[in-house]
């Protein structure tokens, strides 16, 4: 034992470089396979924890509309066993505030009469400020998500936009509303004192509206209570009704993402140091092939030959995986903070789960290593002594090398080729199984930056494909905020005085019911009624840009589009037709059409205004107006000048105003842990090709010396070496751009697709696509030039010595 403890310690110590760059990339994959379990881990869980804190709804009734009487609803609800139902909670609808000077449009708020306390459901987790009862006279409570994205503390002043003027209110408290906390939201709950409220919102037109909070004790038991409930009211609940999956999704969603590109790109990140131990190991049984055989003819047998190779690496991967398994607990709290910040309060830490998994991971990394260390060194077992120290390697080795090197040589016609070309050429076909690995690296790494730009630039540049996301793609958007101060009469007169404005289009929505029956192809969907978020337009949805996955959208009374997972519950698809309760009546209507949409998880319909009259002739109940203009450059004129003459009754804004108002945060969320996945794969490549590059001018050494020797510069062979390698690289870059574009996106979409989003709208821009993707060609030129500074510090006579 005491004679493999002395090998493994003199390759520990005669190989520092090359064991400090092992142990670093042990390092960075453990750092990244145990940050993305930690971070998949608290996917859900710190969103789960702060819902049973509160003990957050499971459902949200929204009675805005007048169709059912808030008294007899909630006292339903309240009488009955299994279900916590909030107080009767009474607000008003405003839009968009001032704050420091700026406005802020589209942000859609309820401004609430705080009830006295207990909340019961729904209870207030106070972020900052002093928790109380109620908030001062002059003072209100806000949203963490509304805080975080304006960026708004405890003691400011913010101005509410209520029509007539404005409100200013001072912010007492910061608190966490599970319902309207998630994040890139852009509707709020603002908690007023009760005088305030009185004061200020109840002389306004209109009246109060109502909102109560549902919390089931077995929430897959919900269908039952609201059959009861309908039977009860007498048909369907025709007021919104804002659902457990609705108001989780935007809460996992980023988590989702950034875990899943992690737990990808980390396992390739294993693979790829699994790769290099191999290399080196088996570079450093060839470096060492006469010591072995010599230490074998002394007597070592060759299972302790074995074993002190296992020895080292296991040294090695212990010396990576500890620090990178407490840095990965960093990592993924900084990046948990960022994706949940609105689940975190001022004064406690977020709770951070799955260390025991990262720990499992540790673990697994560690005996991977070992067991891979041990399988690469049995090659060790058929080194005969004699052969080892005659030929430096076994007797069948030498001559495939000579023949390979010959065979090669004639191939490439070496002797048409420059000279500068033969060098680089030559290192990589001598070195072929370190040249595959660079190509798999230098892949990898430009696949990481490239999806991470098109992911990136697709949320940033997302009015190109707003369609998609299953957005309309209008120019402008009017949202009615106050009906009973809108005239539409007078904004219709002031879109049809405009010559500016090309055509309008006005849209609404309803929850509408649809009980699931055996499909058209023997399949049985659900049992259970589905309620959904029913989009009712009054004109052209080809007009207004909304886009389908398949099919068309509807234009006659009869037809219908599905949201891609309402048509997968229901096992429909275009052709067939489908039972939908609107207004509480019952129509077949033909499915023309099947699209994907982020909002409500694609658990939504689309049907003309006619169709919804044809349940209610008197159906007028819309709330956005949709605007495009003839020169797109007018836009924003256009959403001032209508935002001016209607303010306090509808807010009127261009739809990149209201893009990038929900979507920049998720671009912001969403740089940091990819810009970290990009950076430590061209760390890894720089690594890498440094190490490597120095392992081959150490045993080509002699070849330089002659190279020299007979005239040529120290930095004609380097760049001839770096040149090989990079050529090589940028072949990797151009494979990792159809990887990154193309395979790496198809992967997202199996995340996405329980959000409603199928495919995944990527937008190309091939300007910067190869920018990206030439950085790590740029880190492989970097570590192997510098990795050849020794030939241009050595003599040739001691070169050739060596």
């Amino acid at each position: 034992m005491a004679a493999i403890w002395l090998l493994c310690r003199s390759r520990l110590k005669n190989s520092k470089t090359q064991n400090l760059f092992v142990s670093l990339l042990i390092l960075l994959s453990t750092l990244l396979v145990a940050t993305a379990a930690i971070v998949m881990a608290n996917t859900g869980r710190s969103f789960t924890d702060m819902h049973d804190k509160t003990h957050g709804s499971h459902q949200l009734l929204l009675l805005e509309k007048g169709l059912h009487d808030p008294q007899f609803v909630h006292q339903w609800w309240e009488a009955q066993q299994g279900v916590e139902t909030s107080r009767l909670l009474r607000f008003r609808a405003l839009s968009g505030i001032t704050y420091n000077g700026h406005d802020a449009p589209n942000l859609y708020l309820y401004m609430m009469n705080t009830p006295e306390p207990p909340l019961l459901v729904d209870t207030l987790v106070f972020a900052q400020g002093v928790q109380s009862d109620a908030p001062e006279r002059g003072t209100v409570w806000i949203p963490t998500s509304m805080a975080n994205s304006y960026g708004i503390s405890v003691g400011d002043k913010i101005s509410f936009h209520t029509g007539s003027g404005q409100l200013q209110q001072r912010v007492s408290a910061v608190v966490i509303d599970v319902p309207f906390g998630a994040p890139f939201t852009n509707t709020a709950r603002i908690w007023m004192n009760s005088d305030d409220y009185r004061d200020s919102m109840t002389p306004l037109p209109g009246t109060d509206s109502s909102m109560i909070g549902l919390r089931f004790d077995d929430y897959s038991s919900q269908a039952g209570y609201w059959d009861r409930f309908a039977r009860e009211l007498g048909g369907p609940f025709l007021e919104t009704k804002m659902e457990f999956e609705a108001i989780s999704s935007f809460y996992l969603i980023i988590n989702q993402i950034i875990g899943f590109i992690m737990i990808v790109l980390g396992l390739v990140m294993m693979l790829i140091a699994l790769i290099t131990i191999g290399f080196t190991l088996s570079d450093a049984i060839l470096a060492h092939y006469r010591t072995i055989g010599v230490i074998k003819s002394l007597g070592l047998t060759a299972r302790g030959t074995v074993l002190a190779y296992v020895c080292q690496y296991g040294l090695l991967a212990c010396l990576g995986i500890l620090p990178g398994l407490a840095l990965s607990i960093l990592l993924s709290k900084a990046i948990l903070n960022l994706s949940v910040s609105s689940l975190k309060t001022k004064n406690e830490e977020l709770a951070v789960h799955g260390i025991g998994t990262a720990m499992l991971v540790g673990l697994f990394v560690f005996v991977l290593v070992v067991l891979f260390a041990a399988w690469q060194a049995g090659r060790t077992r058929s080194i005969q002594p004699a052969q080892a120290i005659r030929y430096g390697m076994s007797e069948t080795e030498s001559r495939r090398a000579a023949a390979l090197n010959e065979a090669a040589a004639s191939r490439l016609e070496f002797g048409r080729l420059p000279v500068f070309a033969v060098i680089g050429l030559r290192n990589l076909i001598k070195n072929r199984k370190v040249s595959a690995l660079m190509l798999a690296l230098t892949m990898a790494a430009s696949s990481v930056l490239v999806l991470g730009y098109v992911l990136l630039n697709s949320i940033i540049h997302i009015q190109q494909t707003t369609a998609k996301w299953g957005y309309d793609s209008a120019n402008v958007a009017a949202i009615v905020v106050n009906k009973t101060t809108f005239s539409r009469s007078d904004f219709e007169r002031a879109l049809s005085a405009d010559p500016r404005i090309k055509n309008a289009s006005w849209q609404g929505n309803r929850t509408a019911v649809v009980s699931p029956e055996p499909s058209g192809r023997g399949k049985a969907a659900g049992r259970q009624p589905l309620s959904l978020y029913l989009s009712v337009l009054d004109g052209s949805y080809e007009q207004m840009g909304f886009g389908t996955l398949s099919g068309r959208n509807p234009r006659q009374n009869n037809e219908i589009a599905l949201g891609v997972n309402v048509a997968k519950t229901l096992d429909k698809e275009p052709g067939d037709f489908v039972d939908i309760y609107i207004e509480g009546k019952k129509q077949s209507l033909l499915i023309t059409g099947v699209y994907q949409s982020i909002a409500n998880a694609s658990y939504s319909a689309r049907v003309t205004i006619e169709a919804a009259r044809a349940a209610s002739p008197s159906f007028n109940d819309m709330d956005v107006s949709l605007i495009n203009v003839k020169d797109i450059e007018a836009a924003e004129a256009v959403a001032s000048g209508l935002d001016a003459a209607f303010k306090g009754s509808a807010s009127v804004v261009t739809q990149k105003t209201l893009l990038d108002s929900v979507f920049k945060e998720a671009a912001d969320i969403l740089v940091y842990p990819i810009s970290l996945l990009g950076a430590l794969f061209v760390l890894v490549a720089f690594i890498i090709i440094y190490s490597s590059c120095r392992i081959n001018m150490r045993r080509e050494s002699k070849t330089y010396g002659i190279y020299k020797s007979i005239g040529m510069t120290s930095t004609r062979i380097r760049m001839s070496v770096a040149l090989g390698i990079t050529a090589l690289a940028l072949l990797g870059s151009m494979l990792g751009i159809l990887v990154g574009v193309y395979a790496l996106p198809l992967l997202l979409e199996n995340v996405l697709a329980g959000y409603g989003i199928v495919e995944l709208p990527v937008i190309l821009h091939w300007a910067g696509i190869p920018a990206f993707a030439s950085i790590p060609v740029a880190a492989a030129f970097a570590g192997s030039w510098a990795s050849s500074k020794a030939i241009r510090t050595t003599s040739p006579r001691i070169l050739t010595a060596e």
